[in-house]
Order: structure tokens, then sequence, then C-alpha cells
């Protein structure tokens, strides 16, 4: 496994239960609180109960014999009648605040969850093993809540009723507390074999879980819907989804089956000890050793604790056992070892340097980059060219950051890559990959999404132009102008639209350099239509997705630009205008051009040419023809295509 891939420290209960009490505590103190007080009165409750009931009987048995008074019975039996209703009404609020604050508490983690996932190393999306953990850990972000809430629950709720009720046992006779313990002797086995068996099976099913999902989404997906109807594939992708999903399906009742038959030998051994403690009350009874008040108290309230032991193993701890493996899986997404750069400082980019680099992917045994060495000074625009496989998107990779080197180093102004944060390597560098995204947002928001500070600046000088209106408009505001006409220009439209106008100027801006055409009658509203159907909007043609995807790229404010192939859909006439407008946007600024047509790597001012994970050849258009090398190979070869 990668270095990087350090397996995380198991979370225990406590562990998860004060994470997630600690989120709700700092989110919803005042539920949390209440819910606690809610549930802790509910489990006295229960006891408080038996030893009314208690109280009832000895006063009917009383009133039999003379010794209490009717109004004395009466009032007895009204409370002792009333108990139910009180515990069903705390019961009913305790579960709607804890509903509450766990939605709450859950919705956070999420927002955790989907964090962390951006803040982890990019390289872990290359590794299989990888992608189990982070199935395993959306999945398991239910299963969280479910542990808590079962733990909170024998926290607060069964813990405070056994405790109370066996001290209660104990104060009649200390050996029905014995027998009872007894009792839970089988229930507390068989959850821990529950929880082993649970643990393993979420291990087994998570990449067949992930791969059904996969195969799923080819027969339905509107991304893939076109070639699977038109290879008429549905039939291989429904065979491989049936097999995937028979072998998760398989793995679960092959699971549920074991975990049932312990269950059942367990249960018999639990019966045993509900008829031992029945024998044993009747005994004491008998031999005048406990009273009828007692007796009755008891034996009316062991339906309820032997319920109540049910619902605390099969429901509470059966809960645990079913859920914790994935609850855990979800905690070891969160202990992901993330980059450790801890510079945080601006980055000039004034060379850059690559020393003996070579780069791996997880699970190759095949060096994707092997012992790279170039230097590139600010300003430069290199082309890289080479077949495919070569390796020019990889080195693409660690040029921006993206990736780190298995070995050698890679040093910006002199500091080790390594050395320094995401944010600030990030910061200043933009790009337009082969593979880009094609947002279901506005077009204005597909250009912006990729610098979205600037954005925010924008919404903040808007809102200083309306804070300065709004004291401009005040009295004080009129005295400082001096008239309703110096209100007028301070609150003018044209003010406040500023902010505005900038934010769509810079848009637009971006868009004109990537030719994408603003002027298309399919662009009803401009710069906010909807683009992708998905949502009401309209679909564009590969090549205007692409001209906006290189939209984006320019629109981000950068010092280092790398566009990695994003011109396949574009003709190789246009391709070439926009490589030549990109250089001279580029001129100032270090620019790297990834591409197959070399044609098109005439305008840089270096070519470098890759084979297999090497630099084998390097130099202008001009001095690479000169030499009899791949790179005149692959131009000449190219050339034929246009005779």
């Amino acid at each position: 496994m990668d270095k990087r891939a350090k397996k995380a420290k198991p979370y225990g209960l406590f562990a998860m239960t004060r994470h997630m009490v600690g989120i709700g505590a700092k989110k919803k103190p005042f539920y949390l609180i209440f819910f606690i007080g809610l549930f802790i009165m509910v489990g006295l409750s229960n006891t408080a109960y038996t030893f009314v009931k208690q109280v009832f009987f000895d006063s009917v048995e009383g009133l039999v014999g003379g010794r209490e008074q009717v109004s004395t019975v009466a009032a007895l039996g009204m409370v002792t009648s009333l108990f139910p209703v009180f515990s069903f009404l705390v019961s009913s609020l305790s579960a709607v605040v804890l509903q509450i604050f766990f939605k709450n508490a859950e919705g956070y983690m999420g927002k955790e969850l989907n964090e962390k996932a951006a803040r982890i190393d990019p390289l872990v999306y290359e590794d299989n093993r990888f992608l189990d953990q982070i199935n395993k850990a959306y999945a398991g972000l239910q299963s969280v809540g479910d542990v808590v809430v079962s733990m909170l629950m024998i926290l607060l709720n069964q813990s405070v009723y056994f405790i109370s009720m066996a001290i209660y046992l104990f104060t009649i006779k200390p050996m029905l507390l014995i027998m009872f313990c007894v009792s839970f002797l089988p229930s507390i086995v068989g959850t821990v074999v529950r929880k082993r068996l649970y643990a393993k099976l979420e291990n087994k099913a998570a990449p067949y879980r992930r791969r059904y999902e996969y195969f799923e989404k080819c027969i339905s997906s509107r991304e893939y819907v076109k070639e699977t109807r038109l290879w008429r594939s549905e039939g291989f992708f429904k065979k491989m989804f049936g097999k995937n999903l028979r072998e998760c399906t398989r793995l679960n009742w092959q699971t549920s089956k074991r975990v049932r038959c312990v269950e059942l030998g367990l249960r018999s051994l639990t019966l045993t000890g509900y008829v031992g403690t029945i024998i044993m009350l009747f005994y004491y009874l008998s031999k005048g050793e406990i009273g009828v008040g007692a007796f009755a108290a008891v034996f009316t309230s062991l339906d309820t604790l032997f319920s109540r032991m049910n619902e605390l193993f099969d429901g509470q701890i059966g809960s645990i056992g079913r859920a914790f493996g994935p609850a855990q899986n979800f905690f070891a997404f969160l202990d992901l070892p993330e980059r450790q750069g801890l510079y945080e400082g601006t980055l000039k980019r004034e060379v850059m340097e690559l020393k003996g680099v070579s780069f791996t992917y997880p699970g190759s045994d095949r060096p994707a980059l092997e012992d790279i060495n170039l230097t590139v000074q600010k300003g430069e625009t290199l082309a890289i060219v080479g077949v495919n496989g070569s390796g020019k998107s990889t080195l693409t990779r660690l040029l921006t950051g993206l990736y780190l080197p298995t070995s050698g180093e890679i040093l910006i102004d002199g500091r080790n890559m390594e050395e320094i944060s995401p944010k600030a390597l990030y910061r200043g560098v933009s790009a337009v990959f082969q593979r880009y995204q094609s947002y279901k947002m506005t077009v204005a928001e597909n250009v912006g999404i990729s610098e979205m500070e600037k954005e925010v600046s924008e919404e903040n000088d808007l809102a200083e132009s309306k804070e300065g209106i709004d004291r401009a408009g005040s009295k004080e505001g009129i005295g400082r102008t001096g008239s309703k006409k110096g209100i007028g220009r301070a609150g003018s439209k044209k003010g406040i639209g500023r902010a505005e106008s900038m934010l769509e100027s810079t848009v637009r801006d971006a868009l004109e350099k990537a030719d994408f055409p603003m002027d298309s009658e399919k662009l009803t509203e401009g710069l906010e239509t909807m683009l992708g159907k998905d949502f009401g909007g309209i679909d564009l043609s590969g090549g205007q997705w692409q001209r906006l995807a290189i939209a984006r790229g320019l629109y981000r404010d950068h010092d280092m630009i790398i566009l990695d192939e994003p011109t396949a859909a574009i003709d190789p006439l246009e391709e070439a205008d926009i490589y030549r407008k990109f250089a001279e946007i580029s001129a100032d600024k270090t620019a790297f051009i990834v591409t197959h047509r070399l044609g098109s790597a005439q305008i840089a001012d270096r070519i470098i040419v890759m084979d297999a994970g090497h630099i084998v050849d390097m130099g202008t258009h001009e001095e690479l023809m000169q030499r009899e090398g791949r790179y005149r190979e692959m131009y000449h070869a190219q050339a034929k295509w246009y005779v």
C-alpha cells in the first residue's frame, strides 16, 4: 500500500459518542441538555412505577385486612394508573427532541465527510482500495447516528432503569438480583458475536456493492444511456449488476443466518432465567420472605423487565452490532492522512525545478514517470507531446501539485513542493483537463466556479456599496452631501451595479478569449442561461462545452496554467487559433500545453518530447525537426493526414 495510506486507528463506541455529542453540544446545546434530562427521567419512571405498584398492592392487602382507608387506596390507584400515561408522554417528547438533535448532528457530520474528501491526497482516488473505503464511509454515515443513538439510549435510559431496578430487587431479595444478572449473560454473548459477524460482512460486501451501484449507473444514468442503447449492452450490464447484487445478498443472508442461529440458542437460556425468576418469587412468597405487594409488583414487572432486556440487546446493542462496522469505516475515512505541507505563503513561481522525479500509481509496479529532470522559468510556454501512455498527463498533475513524486523532488523557487500546503500550492494555478466537467449550472456559474473567491470579493464590494448608500440616505448623509442630488449620486443604481458588472465583464472576457459563441440564439438568457437538460436548461455541442471549460481555466487568476488536451472536439484550424490566443494571454505567465497535434506545439518556447515515462528530447520546433528523433518521426506521420 502507498506510504500515504496508513491504516487509521479504530474508533470505539465512546469515541464515536463523544464525537457526535461534541458536535451537538456546539450546534444544538439546548436540545442536548433537554433530551439527556428526559431520557434519565424515562429510565427512572419505570422503576418508580414498579415501586408505586408495590405500595398500591400492599395498600389493597391492607384494605382487605382493615388496616388501610379506601381513600388512601383510591389515591394510590389513581397515581398507579397515571404513571403509564406520564411515561408515554415523556418517552414521546424525548423521541421528538432526539430526532431533531441527531438530524442536525448527522447533517454536520455529512459536511465533515465531504470536507474531508476534498482535503485528502487526490492520489487516493487512483487506488481501488481507497474507492472501497470511500464507499464504506458514505454508507457508514447513517450508521454513526444509529450507533450513537443506541449508545445514548443505553447510557441515559436503559442503564438508569436497570441500575435502579437492580437496587430495588436487591432490597427485596439479593437472590432475585443474582438470577436476573445470570439471565443477562446469553444476551451479552450474542452481542459480541453479532458485532464481529456484521463487521466482517461490511468488509466483504463493500466491493460488490460498489460494483453493482456502478453497473446500475451504466444501465440507467444519462451519462451512459446513449452508448448503452446504441451498443445494445443493457443485457451485459444487467448481468454484471445481478451477479454483484447476488453476491452481496448472499453475504448478507449468510451472516443473518449465522446470527439467527446463535440468537435461537441464547434465547433458550434467557427463557430459562425468566422461568427461574418466577419460580423463585413463588418460593419466597410461600415462605413468607416477601410480601404480597412485592410479589405482585415484581411479577407484573417481569414482562417489562425482560422485554427491556430484549430491547437492550436485540434493539440498541443489536443495532450497535449491525452498525458498528460501517460506523468505524466513517471514522476511519476521517482519519485518512492529509497533505502535511505547512508553508502558507505566496509563491512567485520564478523557477520550477524537477530533479530526478519518478512517480508510480498505487497498485502498479511500473513507474508512470521515471527520472524526470526539468527546469522551467517564469513566463515560458512549454508544449508536452508524446504518444498515449507516455506520461504527459501524469507530468501535468505533478506540475500542478495534485500528485507528489514517489521519489525525487520538485522545487518551486527553491522550496520543496512537499513542504507547501495544498492551499498555497494551488493558489495561482489554473488548468483545463482533457476530461473536463460539464456542470449543470448557468453559463456564468460554469465559468466562475474556478475562482469562487473572486465572486465573494465582488459580493463584498457590492455589500459595501449598498452600505454606503444607506449611510448617504440617512440624515447624517444628507448633511454631508448637502443636497438630495448628492444622495442621488451616492445611491444611484449605477453605483450599486458597478460590482455586479465588473464580475459579468470578467466572465464575458474569459468567454471571448475562448471563442465561446455568446451570440448564439440558444443562449436566450445570456450568462444566466441554464445549461444541461437535467434542470430544464439547454445542451451544448462537444466543442462548445470544451470552449466553456477553457474559459473556466482562463477566468481563474493564475501565474501558471496547463491545457491538457482540452480541444479534442475542436477542428485543427480552430484549435491552432485558440492556442495562438492562449500564447498571447500567457505571455508573462508560465504555461504548459499538452497536445497530440504537433502543429499546435510550434507556438511553445520549448517542446518536451515524452516516451514511456521519460523525457527523450527537448527543444524548439526547428531544433527538433533538425534532429533524427521521436518528434520529427511523429510530425511527419501526422503531416501525411493533411496532404
